[in-house]
This record gives structure tokens, C-alpha cells and sequence, in this order.
């Protein structure tokens, strides 16, 4: 008897030669809509996700299938790190990180809470005073202060703080979220 278990995930995520066929082809005719002016790019991310769509490919699958298109081009995604490194590229200088499973954990967690996620680039900022020890987490025009004790809204550091943001932002209403009293600990 056989003790192999056979994961069909595995099975279902598996990129074929048919579909990395097929999708080779498919980006080839959106690319040269491009080059031609008649598709921007919007039109064709959003033509990718329709195919994606048509054709039942999970973001885990679609990652499969490039990885292997980029094979066939010489491109070994599970030794990007290092060809980017021969190049004389050093992305970790820059902060970005090239390890493919960390993208592909990133993008089956965003597959998964597709719907109710939302992502977002936000800039923090920390006052430590006489005042105030708070937090301060921008978003556009959201703002948020955290403090594990009581925030003081007379503070000059913290009120100079938000005119300065505001004239950053185009003198736009702020949606400040006070968070008093936060608590934290460790999962």
C-alpha cells in the first residue's frame, strides 16, 4: 500500500505547458496593444484579471504559470536573488526583498481576504514629550493618534505636527481617530 498523500492544491496550482502556453500567447497580443498605443496599462492589468477570471486561475496558479514562462526565457524565479546580484543589483539596498515564497504567501493572503482588504501606503510619526507619548499614523487624510495613556490635544508639538500635515495635503479636512488607552501584546 502506498502512504502517499496526494495534495490537490498542489495539483489544482500546478502550472501546465497548455497554460503557460496559452497565457505566453494571450500576453503577447495585449503587449503589442500596448506598444501600439491602443490598451494602457489599467486596461491591461484589468484584461489580465479578466482572463485570470475566465479561465478559474487562482493568484497561486497565475504565479506559477509566470514563473514557468520565465523559465522558458532563461529567468529561474527561485534564483532571481542571485542572477539580480550578477547583474550588480543589490535590491535589499532599497529595501525589497526577491524571495518567491515570500511573495507567494503574500499574494495567497491577499487572495484569500481579497474583499475586505485594503492596501494602503501610511507614514508614521512618534511624539515623545512633556505632554504626550503618542503615535501618529497618516493616511491621506486620515489620521490616527495611539496612545497607551491619555492623549493631550494642547500639545504645540502635536497641533504644529497636524498644520503642517494639512498644508501637505492640500489643506484638506483631516479624519483624526483618537486610540486612548491602547493596550498591546504579542501573538
Amino acid at each position: 500500500m502506498d502512504d502517499r498523500i496526494i495534495d490537490f492544491n498542489e495539483l489544482k496550482n500546478k502550472a501546465r505547458d497548455k497554460d503557460v502556453d496559452k497565457f505566453e500567447s494571450y500576453i503577447y497580443e495585449l503587449y503589442y496593444s500596448l506598444s501600439q498605443g491602443q490598451l494602457s496599462m489599467a486596461e491591461m492589468m484589468t484584461k489580465i484579471n479578466k482572463y485570470m477570471q475566465e479561465n478559474n486561475i487562482s493568484q497561486e496558479k497565475f504565479m506559477n504559470i509566470q514563473k514557468e514562462m520565465m523559465k522558458r526565457y532563461g529567468v529561474d524565479m527561485n534564483n532571481i536573488e542571485g542572477q539580480i546580484k550578477n547583474m550588480g543589483i543589490d535590491l535589499n539596498a532599497y529595501g525589497l526583498g526577491t524571495n518567491y515564497e515570500e511573495l507567494r504567501k503574500t499574494i495567497g493572503f491577499q487572495e484569500k481576504y481579497k474583499g475586505r482588504l485594503n492596501v494602503s501606503n501610511i507614514t508614521k510619526y512618534s511624539i515623545d514629550n512633556a505632554k504626550n507619548k503618542i503615535q501618529i499614523i497618516l493616511d491621506k487624510e486620515n489620521v490616527m493618534i495611539l496612545s497607551s495613556g491619555k492623549i493631550d490635544l494642547t500639545d504645540n508639538e502635536l497641533n504644529e505636527f497636524l498644520v503642517s500635515y494639512k498644508k501637505v495635503i492640500d489643506d484638506k479636512q483631516l479624519n483624526i481617530d483618537l486610540c486612548e488607552n491602547v493596550s498591546e501584546y504579542k501573538y
